[in-house]
Order: C-alpha cells, then structure tokens, then sequence
C-alpha cells in the first residue's frame, strides 16, 4: 500500500511504501478486535472531571509489567460527528499505542445532543490538566503529552494542540494545565466553513447549535486552522483518499497554514482508504506504527 507523505518545510513530496495490506476499493473490511490484547493493562472508568452530578470517565493503558517507569501520555479522543460513540470505540488505538511504549488515557467526553460547542472542547482540556495533575499517581511524563483522534476527535485533538493560550476555550486562565506537545489527526475536520453543504446542515450546526449562516465568526472560532501559529505544537495528519465524510483536502488546508507559521508538520495521504480508516485491520496497524513513531519523535527525551 502506497502513502504519500508531505513535510511542508522540508518541502519535499514522496511515496512512502509501509503498508502490507491489499484493500481494494469497494470490498469489504476487517474490523479491529476491541479485545485488550496482551501486554497490555488497563484501568477502566476513572473520573476526571465532573459539571454538577455529571461525571466524566476515562480509561488508562499502559504496557503490562511498566512497573513506575514515567511514560509519555497520550490522550486518545473518539470521533462520532460530536454526537456518537464511546470511549470503547478507540479502546483498540489506545491499546496499540500502549504496546508501542506510551500510557494512554481514552476520555468520553459531553457529545451534542448533551451539550453544544465548547463543551467538549472543554472536556479535552480537563482531561491534559487531570493527565498533569496525576502524573505521579499514574506514571505520565507530564512533560510530554500527545493528543490523537479520528474525525471529530481529530478535530478535537487538533484544536487542543493549537488553542492552549485561546481563553475562551481554556477552563481556567492558567494556560500551562492544557499544552500538549505534539498531535495526530485522522480524517481531520481543519476548516469548518469549507465542509460540504450536507455537512453544515447536519452534525457540525448540531453541534455548535448554529448554521453557518447564522454565525460565520463561531464557526471560524471553532475551526482549528482559525488558531494555528508559531507556538502550536508538532502535527501529523493521516487521510484516506477516499473519504467521503470529511475530504482530504480539509488535512491540505491544515498544512498550507502550518507550512507559513514553520511549526513541524506531516501528511500522509492513504490512497482508497475510507474515513474511518483507523477501524480496519487492512490500515490499523501501520497507521498505529507511524503515530506512534511520530510521537516518539517529538515526546521522547523531552
């Protein structure tokens, strides 16, 4: 399987050959076993933050037998349109990532139809200040913290990454409890505004509660190409080419920014694969390796 890798400063544009599946368009796919595979712990159903008798919950992965060795933290954020889904659906990401040497934190978070924009936004953040807060307690390097997510979570984990010093989307006005270090996104929503029409009309005016029309400066504020600048931290973006719910090309306007700010930043396109790439065995696998290749390279030895 060919993917296209592009380092927008170092400028170059390559084929990068690391996939051994051989999806063709139109079959059918394996899904991922949500089984905990071995050599991996976990610990379920922890809260982390709680809005009146609202409680929030999270699991934590780390490789079996780590003992108190510190270990990068990495925030696995579901995707689900802001609407759908549990924590258990990225279980199998956060797994992988625990295998490969990272302790994991997999959030549920407040989707649409219980809270609109910035809830969740929110949410991601008290889960960096709760991996901070419990570094000792759970082993996390608080010195180095990623943020990975697929679709909406991508979305998610992007605007974490580049809005740490946004108040408006900060808890609390101590901006240091929500900086993270690097970010991977799959099938990443960058631009809001620049989302098909069907696309406007549904999940994303559900889940900021206005349309487009109705409010262009909300929708802008909620994008994270809106807050990309010199200060955000490492990106790298995976997209299948043939995503029909959020077009690659959304990961393309991500980069023309990041390219003009100088922050550190790949792409990698996947040719065929559809959006929930990450959910199938014939992609997982190697996507999981470069993320956490990518995370080990900007997190280790921080």
């Amino acid at each position: 399987m060919k993917y296209i890798r592009i380092l927008p400063i170092i400028i170059s544009l390559f084929l990068l050959i690391q996939l051994s599946a051989n999806a063709q368009p139109g079959q059918q796919y394996t899904p991922v076993s949500k089984a905990l595979p071995d050599g991996v712990e976990a610990q379920r159903d922890i809260e982390y933050v709680k809005y009146q008798n609202r409680g929030l919950l999270l699991d934590v992965y780390r490789p079996s037998n780590s003992g108190n060795v510190k270990l990068p933290a990495i925030l696995v954020i579901r995707g689900g349109g802001w609407a759908s889904g549990d924590k258990d659906g990225f279980g199998p990401i956060a797994a992988a990532l625990a295998i490969r040497g990272f302790a994991t934190v997999c959030i549920e978070y407040r989707a649409s139809g219980e809270a609109t924009y910035p809830a969740a936004v929110l949410d991601t953040k008290a889960a960096v200040k709760w991996i901070k807060m419990n570094a000792d307690k759970y082993n996390f390097d608080s010195s180095a913290i990623g943020a990975i997510g697929g679709s909406a979570g991508a979305h998610l984990a992007l605007l974490l990454g580049v809005s740490d010093s946004v108040s408006s989307l900060n808890p609390t006005g101590n901006f240091d409890d929500y900086k993270i270090d690097a970010v991977v996104g799959m099938a990443t929503p960058t631009d809001l505004a620049a989302f098909p029409v069907e696309s406007n009309d549904n999940s994303v005016s559900k889940w900021l509660g206005k349309s487009y029309q109705e409010d262009k400066e909300l929708w802008s504020i909620a994008s994270p190409n809106s807050h990309i600048d010199k200060n955000s931290p490492p990106i790298l973006l995976m997209h299948g080419t043939n995503d029909s719910v959020v077009p690659f090309e959304q990961s393309f306007l991500a980069m023309e920014k990041l390219a003009k700010t100088g922050v550190y930043a790949e792409m990698i396109l996947i040719p065929d694969a559809p959006h929930p790439f990450w959910n199938y065995e014939e992609w997982f696998d190697s996507s999981i390796d470069k993320a956490a290749s990518f995370f080990h390279e900007q997190l280790d030895n921080r």
